[in-house]
């Protein structure tokens, strides 16, 4: 039994690590491990090999300054570190063998300042992102203004500075706080490594040079944030490469863009990521083997970098059926040239958007008026432009007189065919599914996805005591004509908005529309939108219950949240502190959650039918072996 259940979890996690089409694999076949620190460009860190920099703002690397002459990378210096627990761990620079004794001589104080990476390193799993193993003499510790450098003599008690992520500096301790490293060994990797390896002797396989933006969003209470995306893949001759497969990641490994690096070796495109995640990965992989950086998010309006291979990349050739450029093994759609990646938001479950209806005066802010909970799944092809757009919508409460109309505006230059299908909540079909073709101006209109909002739910769900009834399902299919940039699109939620029939008002989200004095045209005289959308099956405040007062409010760390522009409690809306103010929409009210409750309702029919068949076998085996007997 104990060999069945250990051969049950290596397969288990041997199916798990091999879904990548699901954002499940961990990154590709490593030219080097993960969780790796590095300096000189805060909240970067990745492969062993990988160095970052900053960039002239041409995509080349700035040139070191002269008293550094240990490093290639301006004090960039890549750490093989992985530390777990919180220790640090201790690589001297020497390729000499290192013995870490917890002896309480020879503390070593390392002070790691501006060749320090801060901030989050983007691995989660990483707590020595941007530390810089320093080799210390004795009597004199020596460091740069970039970083700590090796001296190129032999080390007796040198130490370690490990940052946390937070910035701060730490001393570097064993287990009684205190580093006592005799190192046996000559200091052979020091000196200059350009192109050959940096302090821990790990050879350089690429410099990632960066030209991020840097900067804090307008805060318009958008709990998502769309980052630009701008790759260029070069080779060691500085020769562009085509072909290079990038994926980027979330920090819980859900898959948030891929493309192929054209044939001027670039990769272009937006990340769309909650406001509250912290770091992203990215993967390149140029024939089966890859590099993988981890960035941090925080102040970053965009990625703009360039990859420096130094080393000869392989020549291997990787199966790809379609001939799309991206490797089956990563291909959503193996035998389909047209697309290679799904792309959902969100990864799991659904958003909720919720409208204020008395545009253009300001609303109670009680966020019910009209409530949607919905999903979208994008498909792209390999060079991540759109090419179908799907979407699941569904009413799921009505706090207003006012009745309304849910469209979606798509700014795009091409036509479409549009797939349309109409259910209740328990999937009786109230419009067939049907296919039309549409132009570009239909798009850029609005395509109508509800009727009247009396007409798609049977109650209101915003009262005390108001047993929850779920409304009608929309699904979408768009399939456009020809491919669409993601700067034509727009990013998700793309222009989702409610008509309001008795006004005739659209009512979109903030940061879409201005007015002719530039304010948005989508904030009230407070600064309160009209349009919020939120992660999740939210649950959303009882009618006139206004959100943005405490005595009301069932979110006591909203106003903290709107107090701060968006950079603390980030997720504020999953902290309910007053249920009693609030409406508790069931969790398995989410989309597609009737259907789920069915599953489950049948699983429990399906489990009781095996029970009984197992014990009809049994009762069987036994009469076979007592006749026999």
């Amino acid at each position: 039994m104990k060999k069945f259940l250990a051969l049950a979890m290596i397969a288990g996690f041997v199916f798990n690590c091999g879904n990548k089409k699901n954002g499940l694999l961990l990154p590709f076949f490593f030219l080097g491990s993960q969780h790796t620190a590095t300096g000189g460009v805060p909240g970067n860190s990745g492969s062993p090999g990988v160095v970052f920099v900053p960039g002239d703002g041409s995509g080349n690397p700035v040139t070191p300054p002269p008293e550094d002459s240990t490093n290639n990378s301006g004090g960039s210096t890549t750490t093989p570190s992985d530390s777990n627990s919180g220790n640090s761990d201790s690589n001297s620079g020497s390729s000499g063998s290192s013995d870490q004794t917890s002896s309480n001589s020879n503390t070593s104080d390392t002070s790691n300042t501006s060749g320090s990476s801060s901030g989050n390193s983007g691995s989660p799993n990483d707590s020595n992102s941007g530390s810089n193993s320093s080799s210390d003499t004795a009597s004199n510790n020596t460091s740069s203004s970039n970083g700590n450098s090796s001296t190129g003599s032999s080390d007796s008690g040198s130490g370690s500075s490990s940052n946390s992520g937070s910035g701060e500096n730490t001393d570097s301790t064993a287990s009684n706080g205190s580093s006592d490293n005799s190192n046996t060994g000559s200091n052979s990797g020091s000196g200059s490594n350009t192109g050959s390896g940096d302090s821990s002797g790990t050879p350089t396989v690429a410099i990632i040079v960066v030209e991020d933006p840097k900067g804090e969003p307008s805060f318009n209470y958008n709990t998502t944030i769309n980052i630009p995306l701008n790759l260029t893949v070069l080779d060691k001759k500085s020769n562009v490469v085509p072909g290079a497969t990038v994926l980027v990641y979330d920090e819980n490994n859900n898959i948030l863009f891929q493309g192929v690096s054209d044939s001027s070796g670039k990769v272009t495109g937006t990340l769309t990521v909650p406001t509250s995640v912290g770091n992203i990965t990215i993967d390149i992989s140029i024939g089966g083997e890859s590099i993988t950086q981890y960035i941090s998010l925080e102040s970053v309006l965009g990625i703009n970098r360039t990859i420096r291979y130094e080393i000869n990349l392989p020549a291997t050739q990787v199966a790809d059926t379609d001939g799309d450029g991206v490797p089956d093994d990563t291909d959503i759609y193996p035998n389909d040239a047209t697309r290679s990646t799904e792309v959902a938001y969100p990864a799991e479950g659904v958003f909720t958007v919720a409208y204020e209806d008395l545009y253009p005066s300001a609303g109670d802010a009680d966020l019910n008026d009209y409530v949607i909970q919905f999903k979208n799944e994008e498909d792209l092809n390999s060079s991540g432009k759109i090419v179908r757009l799907r979407g699941t919508y569904q009413h799921v409460a009505k706090g207003a007189g006012y009745r309304h109309q849910l469209f979606i505006k798509l700014p795009v230059d091409v036509g479409a065919s549009i797939t349309y299908k109409l259910t209740q909540a328990d999937g009786k079909v109230e419009v067939a599914p049907n296919t039309v073709s549409v132009t570009a101006a239909n798009l850029k209109s609005g395509y109508q996805i509800f009727d009247d909002s009396n007409k798609t739910i049977r109650g209101q769900n915003v009262h005390p005591g108001d047993v929850f009834k779920p409304g009608f399902i929309a699904t979408v299919e768009i399939v456009f004509n020809a491919p669409v940039e993601r700067a034509k699109l727009g990013s998700f939620p793309y222009d989702l908005y409610a008509y309001v029939l008795n006004t005739k008002q659209e009512i979109h989200f903030p940061g879409l529309y201005k007015n002719n004095n530039g304010t948005d045209k989508y904030l009230d005289s407070t600064g309160f939108p009209w349009a919020i959308l939120v992660p999740g099956a939210w649950k959303y405040p009882y009618e006139k219950y206004d959100i943005r007062k405490a005595s009301e409010s069932g979110y006591s760390e909203f106003n903290l949240w709107v107090s701060s522009g968006g950079k603390e409690y980030k997720t504020w809306y999953f902290d309910v502190t007053n249920e009693s103010k609030v409406f508790p929409v069931p969790s398995d009210s989410s989309l597609l959650g009737y259907l789920f409750l069915s599953v489950k309702k049948f699983a429990i029919f399906y489990a009781m039918g095996l029970v009984i068949a197992g014990g009809i076998a049994v009762y069987f085996l036994r009469k076979k072996q007592t006749l026999t007997a």
